[in-house]
């Protein structure tokens, strides 16, 4: 199911478009600074849904170029937090499926701030997908 334009502005969801290919190529920064355009300017629930991105994907970034264990747990933690607020009615069910994944790649970060692992795994970490991906 592609993006909902109901409560999306097309600069919202070319921004969204753009950061998502960014993100699942592993350009995590990229990806966060292409949201954050249009998080600069949004207001209500896509500027809640633009954080919540941006906050993963630095998290993201944390684990794979910084190796920060305990900037991953607290970034990936703080965006989760957002992208649960986000009403199901603005993406669809792939923001949904997207948040499951970052909750188990959490429970990776988790482990590996602990010591238990090396790292948040290249293959833990979801991707968006084409759905977030299609310009508007």
């Amino acid at each position: 199911m592609p993006l909902s334009s109901q409560r999306l502005s097309a600069t919202t969801r070319a921004s969204l478009a753009r950061g998502a290919v960014l993100y699942d190529a592993g350009l995590y920064w990229e990806s966060h600074e292409a949201w954050e355009e249009a998080w600069l300017v949004e207001e209500g629930d896509p500027r809640v849904l633009l954080q919540g991105l941006i906050q993963v994907a630095a998290g993201f970034h944390k684990a794979t170029v910084q190796g920060q264990p305990n900037g991953c747990v607290k970034l990936l933690s703080a965006g989760l937090d957002k992208l649960r607020r986000v009403p199901e009615d603005l993406l669809g069910g792939e923001l949904a499926a997207f948040t499951a994944k970052v909750e188990a790649a959490l429970l990776e970060a988790l482990r590996w701030q602990a010591g238990e692992v090396a790292g948040v795994a290249k293959g833990s970490i979801p991707t968006l997908g084409p759905a977030f991906s299609k310009p508007p």
